[in-house]
């Protein structure tokens, strides 16, 4: 057993994109598993019957949703350098993820209080005025159901967005958005596509005419700078 001091942490930061979107959280928890395996990179075991290896992620990403800014703790065993970790990490992840940096962290993943993304809806329709529609929809109460560890309960969308504003749109809604995301406070960006969908009756089943894509961009902290 190696000593509790000797243990190294470790933050990783990547991308996910593309058809991985896809995946599931466990799915990607399994994958990392072994990415580290062929990786030859020594991580920290849990104790006990069933050792688990010790990799945490920062908010679980939603399917369908793309980021350019997730991130991973892990523990390692063997002293190996930051820059070591991430090119044998680079030479065996899949082609729709990549290593953006490695470093060993100075905060807790708990720190995260916002989540910063992008978000465009393709829908039919006059796209300025609807985007115009949406900011007016978010200005007052917007109430939906939400689930929880403990059951269903209504929420107001709108309390949980710190920042919506609309950029200049081309050949779809943009929407710049930051929503809350610290703890029982994390607002699932889905909830906020099913509130537009019930609200304004836009984004129907019709995915080739109407669709929308979801972009993490940024991790923030309480003070909405960049979370490290």
């Amino acid at each position: 057993m190696v000593p509790e001091k000797q243990i190294t942490p470790i933050r990783i930061k990547f991308s996910k994109v593309g058809d991985l979107m896809y995946i599931s959280h466990l799915d990607l928890a399994r994958t990392m598993q072994r990415i580290m395996l062929r990786s030859g990179i020594d991580i920290w075991y849990s104790e006990g019957f069933n050792p688990q290896p010790k990799i945490v992620f920062a908010v679980p990403l939603p399917v369908g949703v793309e980021s350019e800014c997730e991130l991973m703790d892990i523990k390692i065993n063997t002293p190996m350098s930051c820059e070591e970790i991430k090119e044998r990490l680079e030479r065996n992840f899949p082609e729709e993820m990549k290593v953006l940096d490695v470093y060993v962290p100075e905060t807790k993943l708990k720190g995260i209080s916002y989540i910063d993304y992008t978000i465009n809806i393709y829908t039919q329709g006059e796209i300025y005025d609807l985007g115009l529609d949406i900011l007016f929809l978010f200005r007052e109460e917007c109430r939906i159901m939400k689930k929880t560890k403990s059951g269903e309960k209504e929420i107001n969308v709108s309390e949980y967005i710190k920042l919506l504003e609309l950029i200049d749109p081309s050949d779809c809604i943009t929407l710049h958005a930051i929503f809350e995301a610290d703890g029982d406070r994390y607002l699932n960006p889905e909830l906020f596509i099913q509130a537009l969908r019930q609200n304004l009756g836009i984004l129907s089943p019709d995915s080739y005419n109407e669709h929308y894509t979801i972009m993490r961009n940024k991790m923030l902290d309480s003070n909405l700078e960049e979370f490290k």
